[in-house]
């Protein structure tokens, strides 16, 4: 590495930056002030086509280091580590222009042949001064979405018409047309194969200047179910005091001290994302010391359900107890590598039953209630599994037994008032059902929560 510290600019640049040095002089020797309205915007507009030129330098500088291997040769992790250390870059300035150079930069095969630019008709762009950075990054987000089924004279058509369409639209609006073009391209992408997800898979802690990291992402079906089960239980409002979470008799309770049990809950003011920041924040700390995740109980589970014929064909959607769909054979897959509990629906939904002679529901029936239910029952509530207690329909004291098809999830405020608010709950067919009280509904129609439904691929 000798004399890396010692090197000297071109001569073509040391040009540019005199001719910049000139005009900068010119600005300050009062030609501003000599440019009428209609000037001004003129040479705001002319200096903004350079300024976009100059990315294309850029992107043929940070190709070269690549190229050269310059980073490794520096002991360096990585083009953007040297970037963040030759020129004083944040970590997320480096990572940007390094992914700008991989697409719109040069390119050279193993054997040392030049090859073409990702994004030819970008690069082109960009050269002109017709495309921003931004309109780059926008062009070039739509373009990763598109599924590998799509040919590549598609892709450059789809490249193309949002390179001519950068001349007249705003990063943001340039978004939305790629949206429009991903739609007709891929009409069925809503749900990608599993090759596809995976290949879209990514995942960053950016570091910004304030201390702070910012995450950004793309998780498999597999990965997002995995820390979801984690994250979501430990997420939910936290209680100042102790609270039982086994079935109730529907008629709240209150904690030794006489107050509603789950009246604690609304002391937490924290929001649901921090919520959800501090359950991560307590994973990351578990998985640095290294000792067992702590087993809270059902909850904590991953719960994939899905009908006797999809485990048959190995066809077919599952389903997460957070309503996401995944491929049967990745959830076959994922329940060979972790603990994940499969569990069987018939064609109208309801689980088979455990029987116990209980108060409290066991795990295998709360795991049972969370497949079919989904969460809180109650006509309209979207509260998850994780919320929810498990509560009679005949109360315990009333004799009613702790039985699958004598409780339903129920979150704290619908336990706490469905009674008192004249409301009431049977199962039909297997599956909770609420009767509203007459000032609602006079004819006392029963409802269903519209989550609660025959599972994926079953009319």
């Amino acid at each position: 590495m000798e004399g890396l510290g010692d090197g000297r600019e071109s001569a073509a640049l040391g040009d540019l930056s005199s001719a910049l040095s000139g005009y900068h002089s010119d600005l300050s020797a009062d030609l501003l002030g000599t440019l009428s309205d209609a000037d001004l915007l003129a040479e705001l507009r002319e200096f903004e086509v350079l300024r976009r030129r100059l990315a294309v330098v850029d992107h043929a500088l940070i190709a070269e280091l690549g190229r050269r291997a310059l980073p490794g040769r520096l002991v360096l992790s990585s083009t953007a580590a040297l970037l963040q250390a030759a020129l004083r870059l944040s970590p997320h300035e480096a990572i940007q222009r390094v992914s700008a150079a991989q697409v719109c930069g040069p390119r050279w095969a193993l054997t040392g042949e030049q090859l073409e630019r990702l994004l030819p008709h970008v690069a082109a762009g960009q050269a002109s001064g017709v495309v921003s950075v931004e309109q780059a990054r926008a062009i070039a987000a739509t373009l990763a979405e598109l599924p590998g089924s799509v040919g590549p004279a598609e892709v450059s058509a789809a490249e193309q018409h949002l390179v001519t369409a950068a001349a007249q639209l705003p990063p943001r609006q340039l978004g939305q047309l790629g949206q429009r073009i991903l739609a007709q391209l891929d009409p069925d992408g809503v749900l990608g194969s599993d090759e596809e997800q995976a290949r879209r898979r990514s995942f960053a802690l950016v570091p910004q200047a304030d201390g702070s990291y910012r995450a950004a992402g793309r998780l498999t079906p597999t990965c997002g179910a995995l820390l979801l089960a984690w994250l979501s239980p430990r997420s939910a409002p936290r209680p100042s005091t102790s609270c039982s979470d086994g079935a109730d008799d529907g008629r709240g309770g209150r904690d030794p001290s006489g107050a509603p049990r789950t009246a604690a809950l609304e002391t937490d003011i924290r929001s649901h994302g921090q919520r959800m920041h501090d359950a991560l924040q307590e994973l990351a700390g578990l998985a640095v010391r290294r000792t067992e995740l702590l087993d809270s109980g059902a909850p904590a589970q991953v719960i994939i359900t899905m009908t006797a014929d999809q485990v048959a064909s190995r066809k077919g959607w599952a389903e997460s107890s957070f309503g996401q769909l995944l491929s049967v054979g990745a959830a076959l897959k994922l329940a060979d590598e972790a603990a994940v509990n499969l569990l069987l629906r018939d064609a109208k939904g309801a689980v088979m039953t455990y029987s116990r002679t209980r108060r409290i529901a066991t795990r295998g029936q709360t795991l049972a209630l969370i497949a079919r239910d989904r969460g809180c029952s109650f006509p309209g509530c979207d509260k998850p599994p994780e919320w929810c207690q498990r509560h009679h329909i005949v109360a315990w004291a009333d004799g009613g037994k702790t039985d699958l098809d004598n409780l339903t999830l129920v979150c704290p405020h619908h336990h706490r008032h469905f009674d008192e608010a004249g409301w009431q709950c049977r199962l039909v067919d297997g599956l909770p059902v609420w009767i509203p009280p007459a000032w609602i509904d006079p004819e006392r129609t029963p409802r269903r929560n519209d989550r609660i439904a025959p599972p994926v691929g079953v009319p």
